[in-house]
């Protein structure tokens, strides 16, 4: 219990006061991803203690990962005690004197801890004493882990006014109180409350205001941690956390909580509908006002599980804040019916009887009735329970006064009005106001005898005809336009990406993006540097003469220079590009884990799978599908079978391919092959860069001897290809148009660009009508004749914009050209990502391009009387980024 030190003292420079499962699951696995021992002290009691010290100074914290499974991580501490008794208290004081190295102190105590007068801030105020005796000159950045706003501001102005002016003047000189946002779900293990159990990483779960540069550069690198160089930036963090996460989440976790439903994955598809409709009508509007939430009130809810509150500081902000602007604003029916949800969860059952504790009256709450009675009992919060197998939960309130007033009420609608009328700004001489009272009350109402979900699927049907969404300004149509083009998730059709299952395949970093051979080749055309001694460099040094020939000695103004800062940018390293600061970013890149990091990407750019390149001629890639395929995430990686060495005829690559099957260097060899890798993979589709000299005759025998021996890539292509797409429907995905080693020395940086004969995909498509085409093609010049061919052939896609044409006055120029000719039926772009990180910036910067093609078309409908409906560019952004390439693939083509 006296705060025992385990091991040598030099590394301990943390010091956390609390043990809250924020603390213990954000800030301490920060702290010790960063190398530092941490001591943690518990305020009050020792339950925290006894479990710590019996697990040999350790904690275990659970993850529901998002495929659903839960994995436990172990956190050592470099001690542990409690300051609930005379000699843990003494023994905490004594900490300054044994850890010379401090620099860090968590607090982690409960909002009610960050009073005037707590225990907490008294002992926090008697360490810092300590500290300015024990470390002088030490300086200490103190870290909180409440969503208490400006959290920071306020511990330092409670630990002052308990302070002596000398200690006072050693704080404000050495001490920094950082103010933070933590932002990552949290309960308790259901079978051990004091063990966290957690959703993933988020991307921004503890978000630290920095202004004075206090701490280290290595934060910035640490997953789910951002920091922030300038004051009051924080502020707008927990705004959006407010009105858009929190916000969310009030709206639907009693929807949840009153249908059973057990966890996140297996919620109602309705539901997030209905979130959408509730962001898009409600909340989203409400964003771009500036609507000022007291402060008072803002305390207030975390003071205890006060749901009315919660809802007053994080959702009836929106109304208010839209009416303000809006005189003609009417709340939706989904904030409507939101509103109804917390109503109903707030409603004791029927013949149930108020329990009085101190922090108010504890009352006993209904689920909706469900077919089964399997379902578990646990503790969600302190003493209050849920039990889902007789559909019982307890639940307190502020004072109870709401809870009351809707327990056996006689009317409803009486009872709605008395709650409502509490809220700030409500006024009944308003007509928005009245209607939307008895929206609610009639909600309200029907959810006392029906399904919360089956009112939810009702309402959403009732509520969401096209007309509602009708879009009546250019304004709005942009806006529309812009939102979902920048947050639908797009299907990446083509990359050459590998997942970390694949090891040094998996390209992934600031190295490699620098040694992209986009960045190569111009390094090479402007530097004095020989191909030949630029390659004979290690990988680093390759990195290092292009940062700084490109980046350092000019201005990245290309593309793929700025891919670089823009993915950099997006991945929260901005600080660490405007000082050139390489070595930062590196030791940024080598704190991520390369699976964490793939989702972290694919969250970033937004998409919801990848289609990879497979080579069943590679050695290097084959390794890892046999014996027994390497396990990745084959939701965000999907396979495509590429076969470019079939088209060249090259058998000094089919040949040893086949022979580790033991097949005939034959068609049916090949054929057999084919087959084989197909059930392996599992591909959606062929793949080929169609060699620029490539000869197609229409003519070409189907019939040739099945035991030709070494048969000619365009026999290759008749003779099984062709037959097996068809015969199996497997698309074909063709890349027209590259030049391979325009200039060897160049290697794969030496690739060039040709026009290419268009009527080569034409006959293709032509003579083989079962069979599915995805093309695409490098020249600019092949552009407009195949967007052509595209209108002519049910079985050709076009997709993206490949290479040379990924540039935006090109990549413009085709999505506009293309959606006159083509509407919505081609896949708008592909990456064509080498390095994982690529991902981010070719999504970012092609979504602007999109946005702004596709305005003036919506635009140009609105004015010529066509009512326009977010629902439609909604379905239209989607199929552009993904949905017209899944319903090619989908598609059957008749003869």
């Amino acid at each position: 219990m006296a705060f025992e030190i385990h091991g040598a003292t030099d590394s301990v420079r943390a010091v956390c006061l609390g043990a809250g499962r924020f603390l213990r699951c954000l800030l301490v696995p920060a702290l010790r991803q960063l190398g530092h021992g941490v001591v943690v002290a518990q305020p009050r009691g020792h339950d925290f203690v006894d479990a710590c010290l019996a697990a040999g100074g350790t904690y275990e914290m659970d993850v529901v990962e998002r495929d659903g499974h839960t994995s436990t991580h172990t956190v050592e501490l470099a001690g542990v005690g409690t300051l609930g008794t005379r000699d843990g208290r003494a023994a905490f004081l004594e900490l300054p004197y044994k850890l010379p190295h401090l620099r860090y102190i968590g607090v982690g105590v409960t909002e009610a801890g960050i009073q005037a007068g707590s225990q907490a801030m008294a002992d926090f105020a008697a360490f810092l004493a300590t500290c300015s005796v024990a470390l002088p000159h030490a300086a200490l950045s103190v870290i909180n882990t409440d969503n208490l706003p400006a959290n920071g501001d306020a511990i330092k102005a409670l630990v002052l006014a308990l302070c002596t002016p000398d200690v006072a003047a050693y704080i404000d000189a050495q001490v920094t109180f950082h103010n933070s946002m933590v932002d990552r779900i949290t309960a308790g293990r259901p079978s051990n409350a004091l063990v966290p159990f957690s959703e993933p990483l988020p991307p921004k779960a503890l978000v630290l205001e920095d202004s004075a540069s206090s701490l280290d550069t290595s934060w910035a690198a640490l997953p789910g941690v951002i920091v922030l160089r300038t004051c009051g930036d924080l502020s707008a963090y927990h705004k959006l956390k407010l009105n858009i996460a929190n916000a969310t989440h009030t709206a639907m976790v009693y929807c949840l909580a009153l249908s059973r439903v057990g966890n996140t994955t297996a919620t109602h598809e309705a539901v997030y509908t209905f979130l959408d409709e509730l962001f898009r009508r409600d909340i989203a509007p409400a964003l771009v006002q500036h609507n000022q939430i007291p402060a008072a009130l803002v305390q207030s809810v975390y003071d205890d599980q006060n749901a009315f509150t919660k809802f007053q500081i994080r959702l009836w902000p929106s109304v208010l804040s839209n009416l303000a602007c809006d005189a003609a604003y009417q709340p939706s029916a989904m904030m409507a019916l939101a509103t109804a949800f917390l109503l109903r969860f707030l409603t004791p059952a029927p013949a149930s009887e108020a329990h009085t504790t101190e922090r108010g009256p504890i009352f006993t709450g209904f689920m909706d009735p469900t077919p089964t009675t399997e379902g578990r009992c646990w503790n969600y919060v302190g003493d209050l329970s849920a039990d889902s197998s007789v559909g019982r939960y307890t639940f307190r309130d502020g004072n109870g006064s709401v809870p009351s007033r809707l327990h056996n009420a006689s009317s409803t609608s009486i009872a709605v009005l008395a709650v409502l009328e509490t809220l700030p700004g409500c006024d009944w001489t308003r007509p928005t106001m009245l209607h939307f009272a008895a929206d609610v009350a009639a909600l309200y109402h029907r959810l006392l005898t029906t399904p919360a979900l089956r009112v939810l699927e009702d309402v959403l049907e009732h509520f969401q005809a096209p007309r509602e969404s009708a879009l009546t300004s250019p304004d709005a149509v942009a806006a529309s336009v812009q939102s979902h083009v920048t947050t639908t998730p797009v299907i990446d059709v083509h990359t050459h990406l590998f997942p970390p299952s694949h090891d040094a395949l998996m390209l992934w970093g600031i190295d490699a993006l620098l040694t992209y051979h986009y960045l190569v080749a111009e390094y090479l055309s402007t530097a004095t540097t020989s191909p030949e001694a630029f390659y004979a460099l290690p990988g680093t040094a390759q990195a290092d003469a292009v940062w700084q020939h490109l980046f350092c000695d000019r201005s990245p103004l290309s593309e793929a220079c700025q891919g670089v800062i823009t993915t950099l940018f997006e991945l929260g390293l901005a600080s660490l590009v405007a000082t050139r600061d390489l070595r930062g970013i590196r030791a940024w890149f080598d704190a991520q884990s390369p699976t964490a990091y793939v989702d972290r990407v694919f969250r970033l750019a937004k998409v919801r799978y990848v289609v990879m390149t497979n080579i069943p001629f590679d050695p290097l890639e084959t390794q890892y599908w046999t014996p027994t395929p390497a396990r990745c995430n084959r939701s965000q990686f999907k396979t495509a079978l590429r076969i470019d060495q079939l088209l060249l005829g090259l058998w000094s690559s089919i040949g040893p391919a086949l022979d580790t099957l033991h097949l005939p260097h034959t068609l049916d060899g090949v054929e057999q092959f084919l087959l084989h890798w197909i059930d392996v993979l599992q591909p959606e589709y062929f793949m080929a860069s169609v060699p620029h000299t490539f000869v197609y005759d229409d003519d070409s025998p189907r019939d040739a001897p099945r035991d030709l021996a070494s048969p000619s890539g365009a026999l290759l292509l008749s003779c099984v290809v062709l037959p097996l797409a068809a015969r199996l429907s497997l698309p074909i995905a063709l890349k027209f148009g590259a030049v391979r080693g325009l200039n060897p020395r160049l290697c794969l940086a030496g690739d060039g660009v040709a026009v290419v004969d268009v009527s080569l995909l034409t006959r293709l498509a032509r003579a083989n009508p079962r069979v599915k085409f995805l093309a695409t093609f490098l020249s600019r010049v092949n552009q407009h004749e195949v967007t052509v061919v595209a209108n002519k052939f049910a079985n050709v896609h076009l997709y993206g914009c490949w290479w040379y044409c990924n540039n935006p006055s090109i990549t413009s120029e085709l999505t506009r050209m293309r959606l006159e000719m083509l509407g919505t039926g081609f896949t708008a772009q592909h990456s064509d990502a080498r390095v994982l990180d690529q991902l981010v910036y070719k999504w970012k910067h092609f979504r602007s391009i999109l946005a702004t093609t596709l305005t003036p078309l919506y635009t140009q409908l609105l004015a010529h009387g066509w009512v326009v409906t977010d629902e439609d560019i909604r379905r239209d952004v989607s199929r552009l980024l993904g949905g017209s390439y899944e319903a090619f693939l989908a598609k059957r083509l008749d003869e």
